[in-house]
């Protein structure tokens, strides 16, 4: 089968926009993420080499190392994601005319659940470790792209934000409350800390694009 990530972009959004049930907001979540891991990246190489900026430069290549591995994590969370629904899809498809037959459905329904919950949270978690590097990237950048840096933290924020839902509509799904209780109180604390410093980067970033005309006159 055909990776999402290696279709065109107007193939996917086709996909996207059919009534195909995946991909789905959980797939656009680590899709987005990407795109601000990008965008950070981009940032660090539009910086490093260039000798107006050469106090930056040590911190851009750290920053620029630690960033390049997360765009490929989410690219394969954006593959997984979907095809964690489609096996929960699978598992709803599973006979159910016996007693038996019904305990085993539940059962694999109960677990392909959960793997539909650890995705999205997975790309929680990367979304955490990228606004670490756009928060480490606001005002240490060649200041021609702080805009760039600011779609980057507004792409973070929406992948988080789709990445809580998609756990928590999941969530609903799951009769073990102790696992529920736990990923559910993990998750929205990881959450609350992303969409926090998101943000805040995006508001720093926001005040220096901002035309001399904004400031309030006294």
């Amino acid at each position: 089968m055909e990776r999402l990530t290696d279709l065109t972009v107007s193939t996917f959004t086709d996909v996207l926009a059919s009534d195909a049930p995946a991909p789905g907001g959980g797939s656009v979540a680590a899709l987005f993420g990407a795109c601000g891991a990008a965008l950070g990246v981009m940032t660090t190489n539009l910086t490093i080499g260039k000798k107006k900026y050469a106090d930056l430069w040590e911190h851009a290549e750290l920053i620029n190392k630690q960033g390049q591995p997360l765009i490929p994590a989410f690219l394969e969370a954006v593959d997984a994601d979907t095809q964690a629904f489609n096996r929960l899809m699978d598992a709803m498809h599973l006979p159910k005319d016996t007693d038996e037959e019904k305990a085993a459905r539940r059962a694999a329904m109960q677990e392909a659940t959960k793997e539909a919950v650890q995705m999205p949270f997975h790309t929680l978690s990367l979304c955490k470790e990228t606004i670490d590097l756009v928060e480490a990237l606001v005002g240490k950048i060649n200041p021609n792209c702080a805009s760039d840096l600011g779609v980057g933290a507004a792409a973070v924020e929406a992948a988080a934000r789709g990445a809580w839902l998609n756990i928590n509509i999941n969530l609903l799904s799951i009769t073990d409350e102790t696992y529920v209780r736990e990923t559910f109180g993990k998750a929205k604390a990881m959450y609350s800390d992303v969409i926090a410093r998101a943000e805040r980067a995006f508001a720093a970033i926001e005040a220096d694009c901002l035309p001399a005309c904004n400031q309030t006159e006294g």
